[in-house]
């Protein structure tokens, strides 16, 4: 019942999210972030919990492919995890 749980817990947000990066992530929207996230550029104060989204803000400002090929694979994260989870649910006894 756990694997059920925890395959049903990450495979629907996963593929909510999936869809919501296909659909809705535009260029538009891409440049809104890019705009919104453009202080953090130059944070001198930074924590270590925002390395990654200064990392991920010079990335993405390079490039909208990038960032939404980046975000596609996040997404496909909780998807895989989820689907793993329901495969070890139904076929591993």
């Amino acid at each position: 019942m756990d694997a059920l749980v925890v395959g049903l817990l990450f495979l629907i947000p996963g593929i909510i999210f999936f869809i919501f990066v296909l659909l809705k992530y535009t260029e538009v929207e891409h440049l809104k972030e890019v705009k919104k996230w453009k202080w953090i550029r130059n944070d001198t104060y930074a924590s270590w919990a925002e390395q990654d989204m200064i990392l991920f803000h010079k990335i993405a400002s390079k490039s909208y492919i990038i960032a939404k090929i980046i975000l596609i694979l996040l997404s496909i994260i909780p998807v895989v995890i989820g689907a793993f989870a329901l495969w070890v649910f139904f076929f591993v006894d």
